[in-house]
């Protein structure tokens, strides 16, 4: 008797492991170095388990009792990726975030009765404090020499600085490093009185080395576009052996380049945070409807705990970007104003995971958004203002997963290419699996139609409270069928299952709108060729049926007022971010 009841003891303390700790999950992580208002986290699946289950984030600030919902990790799933297949895992970003500060985060699974709890405590990147007394002063009448060799002589905590003037420089290099705890600052006496000019190739190279700080000057370029060459480009960083660590470039002024801040291979913990940028490119028929600006990235930052944050934008290509055959991990570009690109607004392809593009304000580019592909994901691209693209505003090319597009606001006219007889349309260029789009706001003033979507896939999918101008086609060609309204379409479309929502159709609590939906009207040219320069926040006018028309969604919706969220960017009871250089706008 006393044998059976000790058998059963030891099944029910089986039977309680196994309800607490059932899922094959490795160890919750951070997924790459810190960055200031971001959280990566990369949590492992060691075996099987039903793609299905979702895994819920909540998080408070250390020390604090109020717990806050993220948005649900993202279950990778390999099976759906290009190239070399991910391995089974889960992922996701809590943003938002107070720099130099520790958040508790829990991740919950669930399902049945069986759970899974995987705990962690994290702090956000400190930013650089204001650097103190200069330690070395350059001279303005110092030659490109004796410029390179006070930087050489360089060591851990010093402070170089310019005198005011205008240095003609050749290819300067950063060689020697500073410390995590002592880095190298080189800066100005004032931003626009020391400026560092190159109009051959490269004013500034960075060689093998870390910890710089670069700030307070302006760095200037040719002023003559290259076409395809890139010839000029402000900061550029050699493919050293080993990762370039924790660079800072802010309160600067770059112009004159065919590139900004480059890097090629993989780079880590670079923070580019209130600068202005002026490329050598105009929006000009010439120059946008050819391959002209493809290769003039503004920045390009591949590799891991990178941000890019409160900077403008003039004159460039693809305005952001990561490259390709790196690991691209824990990537953020926010709070940006880009007033012209040539290409793409945000290119993020070649993105693994943990990539974020939000509370961006773009006008004037080719591709507002260019996945092409993503390796695994996620990316969450949400809270952005897209006005005048001219190709179209989203590129979801090659086989596909893990994008999630959300909030969003697009206004466009006739574009040209694949934008000139579609508001938005993306060709069968690959499946797309496990991705959603929701909350976004399209109005598209030129010929033509409305929507083709006709990658294969979709399924699982959430694509539900979005709003459109005009109700005129609306194809999902290849799975569901196509039709010459909104609402025609979503009869005809089959069930589909969610990823994180509830809904299993397609243009579920969708809504076509007017043309014109704002409080103050955005006027386009005829066709996008017209230059866009009153910079417009497209704030829904009280008449909007697009006002509480959205969905929830956990930090993207987050201090919404009324019923419900808003469709498109700016949402009623949110503030609104402060797009672009903050060090020039409070001038």
């Amino acid at each position: 008797m006393l044998r059976n009841l000790y058998l059963c003891f030891l099944l029910f303390i089986f039977v309680l492991s196994l309800s607490a700790e059932d899922f094959p999950l490795g160890k919750l992580i951070q997924d790459g170095p810190a960055t200031p208002e971001q959280i990566s986290l990369y949590l492992p699946v060691t075996g099987e388990l039903d793609e299905s289950i979702i895994a819920h984030v909540k998080y408070k600030k250390d020390g604090t009792s109020k717990w806050l919902i993220g948005h649900p990790l993202h279950r990778i799933r390999p099976a759906a990726t290009g190239r070399k297949a991910p391995k089974k895992a889960y992922a996701g970003v809590l943003w938002d975030l107070t720099s130099g500060t520790t958040y508790n985060i829990e991740v919950t699974l669930k399902k049945g009765d069986i759970s899974s709890v995987k705990k962690i405590s994290l702090k956000t990147r400190t930013l650089p404090p204001v650097t103190g007394k200069a330690t070395t002063k350059i001279a303005a009448s110092s030659t490109s020499a004796q410029i390179q060799s006070i930087w050489n002589a360089a060591k851990p905590g010093d402070i170089i600085e310019f005198a005011n003037g205008t240095y003609n420089v050749d290819r300067l290099q950063f060689k020697t490093s500073g410390s995590i705890d002592k880095p190298i600052v080189i800066r100005g006496e004032s931003r626009e009185g020391v400026i560092l000019k190159d109009v051959k190739g490269n004013i500034i190279q960075v060689l093998e080395c870390s910890y710089i700080t670069l700030e307070n000057l302006t760095l200037e370029g040719s002023g003559k576009d290259s076409g395809t060459k890139s010839a000029s480009k402000a900061v550029s960083f050699w493919t050293a052996s080993q990762p370039q660590v924790n660079f800072t470039f802010r309160n600067l002024n770059i112009r004159g380049v065919d590139m900004g801040i480059m890097a090629s291979k993989a780079i880590r913990g670079v923070l580019i945070y209130d600068n202005t940028f002026n490329g050598n490119n105009l929006w000009k028929r010439e120059i946008i409807t050819t391959n002209s600006t493809w290769n003039d990235d503004g920045i390009r930052i591949p590799g891991q705990g990178n941000s890019c944050f409160n900077n403008t934008f003039y004159g460039f290509g693809d305005c952001l970007a990561m490259n390709d055959r790196v690991f691209n991990v824990g990537v953020h570009f926010f709070r940006n104003d880009i007033l012209m690109t040539g290409d793409d607004a945000f290119e993020g392809d070649y993105g693994h995971r943990n990539i974020t593009f939000y509370d961006n304000r773009i006008q004037n580019s080719q591709t507002f958004i260019s996945m092409d592909p993503m390796l695994g994901g996620p990316v969450f691209c949400f809270r952005n203002i897209s006005i005048n693209t001219g190709r179209g505003p989203y590129k979801l090319n090659n086989k596909n997963t893990g994008l999630f597009i959300y909030n969003n606001t697009v206004v466009r006219t006739n574009g040209f290419g694949s934008g000139k007889s579609w508001g938005w349309v993306q060709f069968n260029n690959g499946p797309l699996v496990a991705w959603g789009y929701c909350n976004n706001l399209l109005i598209w003033h030129g010929k033509g139609n409305t929507f083709a979507m006709e990658s294969r896939g979709q399924n699982p999918l959430d694509f539900t409270n979005n709003g459109w101008y005009p109700d005129k086609s609306f194809w999902w060609t290849g799975t569901g069928g196509s039709a010459r309204s909104m609402d025609a379409v979503r009869k005809k479309l089959p069930a589909t299952k969610p990823v994180f929502g509830k809904s299993t159709k397609r243009h579920e609590n969708d809504i076509i709108i007017g043309a014109n939906q704002f409080a103050e009207e955005i006027k386009l040219g005829p066709d996008f060729l017209t230059e866009i320069k009153k910079q417009y926040i497209p704030k829904l006018s009280k008449k909007s049926k697009a006002l509480g028309a959205g969905v929830a969604i956990p930090a993207v919706t987050d201090g919404f007022t009324g019923k419900a969220p808003d469709i498109g960017a700016v949402i009623t009871g949110r503030k609104n971010p402060e797009w672009g250089d903050r060090s020039q706008s409070k001038k």
